[in-house]
């Protein structure tokens, strides 16, 4: 029995344990919140599902750069669209416009077109938005990235290039709840 609840704690220990309140049943309780899907992260910053009916799963196993993930319940034209939360630390703290920069000239070596790069706010936060589609695998992807002091934090969107005007709808309504913490 014990092995059990070890198992059981292991399986969903990521989500139990970033999401339980010091004290349990109190207002930012995972049994009281209305945050679904709510993930806290160790880095300094908060996103949940609330408003979509997409799911938070855990992170694959095989990159340690993925600190959460939500998936959408069905595929679409044989992609489940899905949004990654990737946190990126730096050696040292630079301008937001200056770290995103830095990489977009890789994203042609892989078949990514740059449809629209460009600063945006959310949420009275500052973040840069950048629209990229593969014609070739048929993927679009939405990335928004924060930058705090250190860490960068990269939201990517993901879905078929041709549902993704329906994607990104949901993609944003989970962007938007995006908050550094104090």
């Amino acid at each position: 029995m014990k092995t059990l609840w070890i198992s059981l704690f292991a399986a969903v220990g990521v989500t139990l344990s970033v999401a339980a309140a010091p004290i349990p049943a109190t207002s930012s309780s995972f049994v009281i919140s209305s945050n679904i899907g709510k993930f806290i992260s160790n880095h300094g910053f908060s996103i949940h599902a609330d408003k979509t009916d997409w799911i938070h799963s855990p992170p694959p196993g095989n990159n340690p750069f993925i600190a959460t993930l939500y998936r959408s319940p069905t595929t679409e034209m044989g992609v489940q669209p899905a949004l990654t939360v990737r946190i990126d630390e730096l050696d040292q703290e630079q301008p937001l416009k200056k770290y995103v920069k830095k990489w977009m000239k890789d994203y042609p070596r892989f078949g990514f077109e740059i449809l629209k790069a460009k600063p945006v706010k959310i949420n009275d936060q500052k973040a840069f938005l950048l629209d990229l589609v593969n014609r070739q695998t048929a993927k679009q992807l939405r990335q928004v990235v924060f930058l705090k002091q250190k860490k960068a934090v990269i939201l990517t969107c993901r879905g078929h290039y041709k549902s993704f005007s329906n994607t990104v709808g949901t993609c944003n309504n989970i962007i938007a709840n995006f908050r550094w913490n104090m």
